[in-house]
């Protein structure tokens, strides 16, 4: 019977703690309305474009100033990045030169490099409102040997460049960036040492043919005898 009581008593002082507990206590934790949903993109994140180079196995971190050599593969990435620097590598599966570029060597003085571009994560690389297109880039380009990341990439899409040099829109995405002045890739030299346009060997031709035929009709021209003139 003691011991009932005891229980008893028990029971009621915890009930009468918990009613005289503070509201806020038993409150839900408050949230944050500025701060982004888990999972969701942080409006204030870093975001940028980065430069990655295959080695055949993985991508590793590179520079938009680098100069791939001839058979190289690079990818472009665009992505959050709260530190400021680059952290996502492109996704999908690693591609291989001879998928965009084929077998076919690079001309003389030139080089081929298969150029690949991830626009990022539409859930958590976009900018809040932003969509990034629905399908990346995968193609081969050529250039001169010197040619840069960037102006490799510059011949595979639009890009546009800040004053440092680093790309801050490809075709146009982030669709919020409007900044930058675009980049255009170098026209690799003309094929063969000392070789002339196309054009420029027309243009000669057809030069030639007009001198030719102005000099028949001067032949012809003297040839023709002279009529004396009636008195």
């Amino acid at each position: 019977m003691l011991r009932a009581c005891r229980v008893a008593a028990g029971v009621a002082l915890g009930a009468a703690a918990f009613l005289f507990l503070p509201f806020s206590a038993l409150a839900s934790p408050s949230i944050d309305p500025q701060a982004p949903l888990p999972g969701a993109a942080d409006p204030n994140a870093t975001r940028l474009w980065s430069v990655w180079q295959s080695d055949g196995t993985a991508w590793l971190a590179a520079s938009a100033g680098d100069a791939p050599p001839d058979g190289s593969v690079i990818g472009w990435r665009f992505s959050a990045a709260p530190d400021g620097a680059a952290s996502e590598s492109p996704g999908g599966d690693l591609p291989a030169f001879e998928t965009a570029c084929g077998k076919d060597a690079a001309a003389s003085g030139h080089k081929r490099v298969a150029v690949a571009v991830d626009f990022g994560d539409g859930d958590t690389d976009a900018y809040p409102g932003d969509q990034p297109p629905a399908q990346g880039v995968l193609t081969c380009v050529a250039g001169a040997e010197d040619a840069t990341a960037a102006q490799l990439l510059a011949a595979a899409a639009k890009v546009r460049v800040n004053g440092q040099g680093e790309v801050v829109a490809v075709n146009d995405y982030p669709a919020q960036e409007k900044g930058g002045a675009p980049l255009t890739a170098p026209v690799p030299a003309a094929d063969g040492a000392g070789g002339l346009p196309i054009a420029l060997i027309a243009g000669g031709a057809g030069a030639l043919a007009l001198l030719g035929g102005g000099a028949v009709i001067a032949i012809r021209r003297r040839a023709k005898p002279s009529v004396p003139a009636v008195r």
